[in-house]
């Protein structure tokens, strides 16, 4: 259940650079504020947030928006929020830094908050933003009068749950002299690598926010959602850590299917297009009418064991989601099966040549966002153009959780009351 707090609803959200709407559906369950604004120029998107956010006008291109103009004929927002490009910042992108042409925009949207002067402005980016463009952004709120707060979570870290390791910083902002609960002292806790003891976060190559959740090692989690994914085909990143890209390793899934529990090992070995994992179907016991009954029964004259039809499916089950190289994802999926009170839908679907690809349907899955909220065919989208919005997005889980805490973190109060309970007073 969503616990909304209690905050003005005067001039609601903006939005800005935002894609798929996630980061801002992780600001409303946060704040209960409704997004009015959305500043998009991408085609599909924009015709996502068309039909998903009717009543929110799209500015378009936020480099061509008359900032004065547009804050003197809007009453002032209660927040702003922005999940800026990243790639000149990703370690995956070539790694120019803020200053770049994509990852450059973060200047227009500090001239925005300059203009509209938001009680709160959300930010979110990639983690690696730490040591190429922290400074940037810190130096310019200061300049026009925010303090900031930040922080680094990981989806795949236990607090959130989800099966991929999607590493992101975010932030939070307000005026210095409007201060929404948030002091601008000392963090609570020990200073990690590179990061200076008091005052506000700082940019740094080391450490991580004292606000970090620990990572769960146990999990081996599967590539993050990218929005190359929605181009080429499987392949190797050696700028991804392990080198592998999510549509590789869902190819490298057995894909589920009916014949899965009535047939034995299947021929195709080494495609993806087998139906039951072969290491599993060498584990069954060969069936024989003495060690097996026919089918599970109550009756105490019944076998005591399972047939071998119902034993290939519990050991089919636990195997679903284990790689041809031998990768164990299903700890992970079932984690986040759990958290999201959904199963995880088949990763791959029928290709245009035969061969199986990554399915969006499951990458919506994986990022925490609503079926069909992205991949509708009321949108008409292209698998690419789905790929690409899913990529470039957010989990809203994680997303939320990271507000929640960069909220609570200078209340007063924020340890007694859980984050979801979280109220603001920024009137």
């Amino acid at each position: 259940m969503t616990h909304h707090p209690v905050v003005p609803s005067e001039g609601g959200n903006i939005s800005l650079c935002t894609g798929s709407g996630a980061l801002d559906q992780a600001v409303e369950a946060v704040t209960g504020l409704p997004t009015v604004l959305v500043g998009e120029k991408d085609p599909a998107a924009s015709r996502l947030l068309a039909a998903r956010l009717p009543q929110a006008r799209n500015l378009g291109d936020i480099t061509a928006v008359d900032w004065p103009k547009l804050s003197a004929a809007v009453p002032r927002p209660a927040a702003l929020t922005a999940g800026f490009p990243c790639q000149d910042i990703s370690n995956a992108g070539p790694r120019g830094g803020i200053a770049g042409d994509r990852s450059g925009l973060w200047k227009t949207i500090a001239h925005a908050v300059r203009h509209l002067r938001p009680r709160l402005v959300f930010l979110e980016n990639v983690a690696a933003i730490r040591s190429r463009g922290l400074d940037v952004v810190a130096a310019d709120l200061a300049s026009i009068g925010y303090h900031a707060r930040w922080m680094c979570l990981r989806a795949g870290d236990p607090e959130v749950g989800a099966c991929h390791r999607r590493d992101r910083w975010f932030a939070v902002a307000y005026p210095a002299a409007e201060d929404p609960h948030i002091p601008a002292r000392a963090q609570r806790g020990t200073a990690t690598p590179g990061q200076a003891q008091g005052g506000r976060a700082r940019s740094h190559t080391g450490g991580r926010s004292g606000l970090l959740a620990a990572p769960d090692g146990r999990v081996r989690l599967l590539p993050t959602p990218a929005a190359a994914d929605g181009t080429g085909g499987p392949g190797t990143s050696p700028k991804r850590k392990g080198g592998m890209n999510l549509r590789t390793a869902v190819t490298l899934l057995p894909t589920p299917a009916a014949r899965d529990w009535k047939s034995g090992a299947s021929n195709l070995l080494g495609t993806n297009s087998r139906p039951l994992n072969e290491v599993v179907v060498n584990l069954l016991p060969t069936p024989t009418a003495s060690r097996y009954g026919r089918n599970r029964s109550a009756s105490q004259r019944a076998s005591s064991r399972p047939s071998i039809e119902y034993l290939a499916r519990d050991l089919a089950d636990d195997q679903r989601w284990v790689a041809t190289n031998g990768t164990d994802y299903g700890p992970a999926i079932h984690r986040w099966e759990q958290v999201l009170g959904r199963p995880a839908p088949e990763p791959t679907e029928p290709g245009t040549k035969g061969n199986r690809r990554l399915s969006p349907a499951f990458v919506e899955w994986m990022m925490g966002a609503d079926p069909g909220g992205v991949t509708g065919t009321d949108l008409g989208l292209s698998r690419s153009d789905q790929l690409k919005i899913l990529g470039n997005g957010v989990v809203i889980h994680q997303a939320a959780l990271a507000y929640r805490t960069l909220l609570a973190a200078g209340a007063p109060e924020a340890a007694a009351p859980e984050p979801s309970q979280l109220t603001l007073d920024i009137a």
